[in-house]
């Protein structure tokens, strides 16, 4: 006989049991989803809904995202998906292991921006802020303000020694000096002549003041033969000025000479340009490795620490010691979603081998092969390794060739390098341990077209023509460029074929800009012989006039004097009739 009510008992019970795991088991799943993954990552972490299968054994989450935990990262999500299905081992399950042999995650979005805060303490700034590792460029316009400052400078300090010049100075220092004696000279003349004058006034009677007549003569031949002199002076003059006038002539010749064989001073800044700014461009294309590199890390970081459980009672003792197996691991999971770098959208799809939040129990290291498809196609490559105590990430980025986009080298707006068209083919290899980095950038574009973009102050240079000139002919790029060091300190060793291109443009517009300043500067000979003489002219001209009118006043002055000596004898007498003609002959 069956007893019903001992069989439906049981029925219901265990009827009971299943319904509860089965609507059960996906509120617990995801509270110990959150608590464990809160715990490794110190980050808010929130699921939709969590769905778990008993056979076979499958769970699902919906609407799950991890917050960045990273410093001013706040309002940012490290990985956010629609979907996570994970395909469960139930071997495993039986040996209190979580394996899971497939997953799949869809609309993936890595980096993507929050409405709250993802932190657990409220940060004080939510910028999203990338660390950069470019230096604000500028080297095509400092060469070419190198260059020009340099020359103009040099040329500004060799018009200042210009044999014209100090010629010139010369000649009118000299001739300054002499106008100036010449003016004493004549005042002199003009104190002599008022003597003159008083002491013909003082002669009363020519035979009593005998002595001072003959004195009074003496006085008048004295200043007599000082006026011819100053005369004979200021006539000799012009002559000779116009002879010196020659002489910035041939001052002139001295410094067309000098010009024609001027070699400009150290101009070394320009030999390093291509290095410099092929340099800029590659730190820049490494910010954008390094996004990739951390968006890498995020898909393994939240698994590296497991939740700890604590025990109400008893020890563990570890009987498998090295060959503990991880109890919680996904071997193979497909990644499907959104992924940005460098400021654009990829549509991302791949596989991630070996999740785990304990890697140093693994036989093989994390794996993840990534494509982007977007501006670009990308390929990534990404290895974790935490095995035998090591901290070792290994990152492979490949740019398959393709239409290059438009690339400018500098980030300044007098002068910028534009590459255009041609195909390019990027690839990276890159090492981390700890905080070291090491990588290789290697880079080649084809069929490239490189042209000079300056500001308006630049446009007209030779040297810019030059460099114009010289980058039209290069349509081929190679880049190679080694790293190492920290993210926040990188040296780098550059093999760039670009470096030896813009150092023989730099020759050449150095050579095309001195030969136009040495242009410029015999115009400015010319330019400065011409003022220099007539400036030489008008001030002779102005000297002679106030030296005429110097003379012409002593000469009236002596008239004056001759008048008062022969109005003051009585030529009646014999003897003053004598004393009178040899006063009109001596003053005469």
């Amino acid at each position: 006989m069956i007893r019903w009510r001992y069989l439906l008992t049981r029925v219901l019970i265990v009827l009971a049991v299943l319904v509860l795991l089965h609507f059960g088991l996906g509120p617990v799943a995801r509270w110990v989803t959150i608590k464990g993954l809160q715990t490794a990552t110190g980050a808010k972490v929130e699921i939709g809904s969590a769905q778990v299968v008993l056979y076979p054994p499958r769970v699902r989450f919906e609407e799950f995202s991890v917050a960045d935990p990273r410093d001013q990262k706040a309002m940012r999500d490290a990985l956010r998906a629609e979907a996570i299905e994970l395909e469960l081992d139930g071997d495993a399950l039986l040996h209190r292991r979580l394996v899971a042999n497939r997953g799949r995650i869809t609309g993936i979005q890595i980096g993507s921006t929050r409405s709250t805060s993802g932190h657990f303490e409220p940060d004080v700034s939510d910028e999203d802020n990338i660390d950069s590792l470019s230096d604000g460029p500028g080297v095509m316009s400092q060469m070419i303000g190198g260059i020009t400052d340099k020359l103009t400078d040099q040329v500004e300090h060799a018009a200042d020694e210009l044999a014209t010049v100090q010629a010139s100075e010369e000649i009118k220092q000299r001739y300054e000096r002499e106008y100036n004696e010449l003016a004493n000279r004549a005042k002199e003349l003009e104190n002599k002549i008022r003597e003159f004058k008083t002491s013909a006034k003082a002669i009363e009677n020519p035979l009593r003041d005998w002595d001072r007549i003959g004195n009074t003569v003496n006085l008048a031949d004295e200043t007599r033969a000082e006026l011819k002199s100053i005369i004979a002076s200021l006539e000799s003059l012009p002559q000779r000025f116009q002879a010196d006038l020659k002489t910035l002539e041939l001052a002139k010749q001295t410094d067309l000479k000098r010009i024609d064989q001027f070699v400009p001073g150290d101009l070394s800044q320009s030999k390093n340009a291509g290095i410099d700014l092929v340099s800029n461009a590659v730190r820049d294309q490494i910010s954008t490795i390094k996004e990739y590199w951390e968006n890498g890390r995020t898909i393994a970081n939240y698994t590296v620490v497991a939740p700890e459980n604590e025990r109400s009672r008893g020890v563990d003792i570890d009987l498998l010691g090295e060959s503990r197996r991880p109890d919680v691991l996904v071997r193979s999971c497909e990644v499907q979603g959104l992924m940005r770098a460098g400021g654009n959208a990829y549509s991302l799809t791949g596989t991630v081998e070996n999740l785990t939040p304990s890697p140093t129990l693994l036989d093989e290291p994390l794996r993840a092969e990534l494509q982007l498809d977007g501006p670009q196609l990308v390929k990534v490559g990404y290895v974790r390794d935490r095995r035998s105590g090591s901290d070792i990430d290994r990152l492979t980025i490949h740019w398959p060739e393709s239409e290059a986009p438009s690339m400018r080298l500098g980030n300044d707006n007098d002068a910028v390098v534009s590459i255009n068209g041609g195909r390019r083919e990027v690839w990276v290899q890159m090492r981390s341990e700890g905080d070291q980095v090491h990588g290789i950038l290697a880079c080649k574009q084809s069929g490239v077209k490189l042209g000079l973009d300056v500001d308006s102050k630049f446009d007209k240079l030779a040297a810019t023509d030059a460099l114009r000139e010289s980058l039209d002919s290069v349509d081929l790029i190679t880049i190679k460029a080694e790293f190492e060091g920290t993210w926040q300190h990188l040296a780098m060793k550059m093999d760039t074929n670009l470096g030896d291109i813009l150092q023989n443009a730099a020759s050449e517009a150095i050579a095309r800009q001195v030969q136009a300043t040495k242009q410029k500067m015999a115009a400015n000979a010319d330019r400065v012989f011409v003022e220099q003489q007539q400036k030489l002219q008008s001030w002779f001209t102005t000297k002679s006039a106030s030296s005429q009118q110097l003379v012409a006043k002593a000469d009236q002055l002596l008239a004056e004097m001759s008048k008062d000596v022969l109005g003051g004898v009585d030529s009646s007498e014999i003897t003053i009739g004598r004393l009178n003609d040899i006063l009109k002959s001596r003053l005469r």
